[in-house]
């Protein structure tokens, strides 16, 4: 914790000198603001239109392969219920069922992981232009507003690196509406 938080006030104070080391205009003695704001870069996924759309072709695209793996994962519960269940089976039924049960499972842990490759590879071509997009109109939106600093909110949540955060901070909605206000209909790079 000691840690966390000893790197937490290194990373704002040297941060602090590279906002007052890069204004040179300033005058001296004159320390100018810095102003951190807080985002939720996962909120993207569901409120910006460009990758709802996106995301949402994704999912209809993917249903058909989750529908199998449901039925697969059923199956096989279905089966290790009967082995673990069951003790009026012969030797040879038990055995004949636990080889299948073996297969099954080398086939749907097989299925699952060519999927979860399909399915990241796939996110990438649909929406890899769109946070691009983003990322470039987030840099827009900072300057446009002053702000130094941005954080993911989620990042800072799991690593509880920062204990007080002002609503204010949150640029979230704002930014999410601002996107969508300019890019509305816009093409979202790669077809």
């Amino acid at each position: 914790m000691k840690i966390r938080l000893f790197m937490t006030l290194a990373f704002l104070v040297f941060a602090g000198t590279g906002v007052l080391a890069q204004t040179g205009g300033a005058a001296a003695g004159q320390v100018p603001k810095m102003k951190v704001a807080i985002i939720d870069v996962l909120s993207f996924r569901d409120q910006v239109t460009e990758l709802k759309a996106k995301y949402d072709k994704l999912q209809t695209e993917f249903a058909p392969r989750y529908q199998q793996l449901e039925s697969m994962q059923a199956k096989l519960a279905a089966q290790e219920k009967t082995l673990s269940g069951n003790t009026s089976l012969s030797p040879q039924q038990a055995a004949k069922l636990t080889e299948d049960f073996e297969a099954g499972k080398k086939e749907y842990q097989r299925m699952l992981e060519d999927s979860q490759v399909t399915a990241r590879t796939r996110e990438q071509e649909e929406t890899e232009a769109i946070y691009d997009k983003l990322s470039k109109f987030l840099d827009q939106y900072c300057i446009k507003y002053g702000i130094t600093s941005v954080f993911d909110a989620r990042r800072l949540q799991e690593t509880n690196l920062v204990v007080f955060a002002a609503e204010k901070a949150n640029i979230t909605d704002d930014f999410i509406k601002e996107y969508n206000k300019a890019n509305t209909g816009a093409p979202a790079g790669k077809p």
